[in-house]
């Protein structure tokens, strides 16, 4: 190869090196060296025999190993020298070279889908504040859904169709609104991918595209709104025969018509009863974690009518006076105290009601919120409140304060007695009274 030998202490030139050399030469306490030129050696250790390149770099002797023997047969051996000799040849720093190929290696190994998904993950919930509850669904989504299929591979090689496949998938089993949450959740992962350099700026995924899926239903709550439909269902919720609790979770949805979790969440500490207000606190609303952490976020006051301060005194002493209002009355474990989330839902579909067509514990509120306007003639702002639901107006929220909590007193128990009326077979007839539209009821 025309590269210069030189002795150096502890090498033992022989020429070229046969097997029965390399095989006879003895294991000794202190490793020796054996030449078989322009640059090969092998290192006799202790306990073992390994291949080494030697070569001068900046005045300064290298070693590179090239394996063990007889893992690496001498040839092999031989062939390797001879490759890392042309490169220096060419001007190329053998180990520089072999550095750069191992963090290039290591680099991809970090580059996988997966390993970048789940260091945006990370940073996601941390900037986001994501509930626990949000950030255990989204990265079991992908674990589910992308992770099997494309998880290993470096995020710069994967086609744009081995994700369409992923989310096709999904879709066929007619998980749309899955597919799309999937194909976000897959979207900001390439982008945080673009945002760290793992990526160029034109390989970023479909964004703003469709990702070959059709857009979303967008289909609200089932919830009826029909008033002698309404009052069967209350007749058919107050003759329930199932699980004493269950009934007044039952009961109570559609007179207090706050969300599922809210009201499944409930303690007894939220409740005064004798002043008919629950306070709900903010770690158990449904808003932004990082407005649950604020100390400054203030509860939801949620008056109670009659009809509702009598359910949970009914109730109390079976699960009170403190702790969860609807326990889990089946399990006592600590991870099992509340009813479980799909609880009322099974109790409505146990009654003979559809709960993707007719009605379900969600669909409660868009029941009340639509007769309370239509029948009751209360101001949407109040319904609003009552709802926990945000001012449509910019910066509505850091103005407007306002709980609307004695407006809002007047309305839920207008609400109820409506309810009642409607259990007993009456519906509200429309009519004009000092120029406002009101309600009348009608026997049926």
């Amino acid at each position: 190869m025309g590269l210069p030998p030189f002795s150096i202490s502890g090498y033992t030139a022989m020429g070229l090196l046969t097997d029965r050399q390399i095989q006879s030469a003895s294991h000794r306490p202190t490793e020796y060296f054996l030449s078989d030129g322009e640059g090969l050696f092998l290192r006799v250790r202790p306990t073992r025999k390994v291949w080494i390149y030697r070569y001068k770099q900046d005045g300064r002797e290298v070693k590179l190993g090239l394996g063990r023997y007889p893992v690496v047969s001498l040839a092999v051996a031989r062939q390797k020298a001879r490759q890392l000799a042309e490169k220096r040849a060419n001007g190329v720093d053998p180990k520089q070279d072999r550095r750069a190929a191992q963090e290039r290696e290591r680099i991809q190994r970090l580059n996988t889908f997966e390993a970048v998904a789940r260091i945006w993950h990370a940073q996601a919930n941390k900037d986001r504040t994501w509930s626990k509850h949000y950030a255990d669904k989204v990265i079991r989504a992908l674990a589910l859904h992308v992770f099997p299929w494309i998880g290993r591979h470096p995020i710069p090689s994967i086609l744009q169709t081995e994700i369409v496949r992923c989310l096709h998938r999904i879709k066929d089993r007619g998980n749309l609104e899955t597919a799309q949450r999937v194909k976000g959740y897959v979207v900001d992962v390439y982008q945080y991918a673009a945002d760290t350099g793992v990526l160029e700026r034109g390989q970023n995924f479909m964004t703003g595209a469709t990702g070959g899926l059709p857009a979303s239903r967008g289909r609200s709550y089932a919830a009826i709104t029909d008033p002698k439909r309404l009052g069967q269902l209350v007749r058919d919720i107050r003759a329930y025969n199932g699980n004493i609790i269950t009934r007044a979770a039952l009961q109570l949805a559609p007179i207090v018509f706050q969300r599922p979790g809210q009201l499944r969440f409930a303690h007894w500490e939220d409740m005064d009863l004798d002043a008919a207000i629950w306070t709900c606190p903010p770690e158990k609303m449904k808003i932004r974690e990082w407005r649950k952490q604020d100390t400054r976020t203030p509860p939801h006051l949620v008056p109670l009518p009659s009809q509702a301060v009598d359910l949970l005194r009914d109730i109390q002493p079976l699960t009170g006076p403190i702790g969860p209002i609807f326990r889990n009355m089946a399990r006592r474990s600590e991870g099992s105290r509340y009813m479980s989330e799909n609880t009322v839902n099974s109790a409505l579909r146990a009654l003979g009601y559809d709960t993707q067509e007719d009605i379900t514990g969600h669909g409660f509120r868009a029941t009340a919120r639509t007769l309370i306007r239509e029948y009751l003639g209360w101001d949407p702002d109040v319904i609003e409140r009552h709802l926990a639901h945000g001012s449509d107006e910019e910066l509505g929220d850091s103005y407007d304060r306002a709980t609307l909590l004695e407006q809002r007193r007047y309305m839920v128990q207008a609400w109820a007695d409506l309810l009642d009326a409607l259990a007993e077979g009456k519906v509200p007839a429309l009519v004009r009274k000092f120029g406002k539209m009101t309600a009348d009821f009608v026997e049926v």
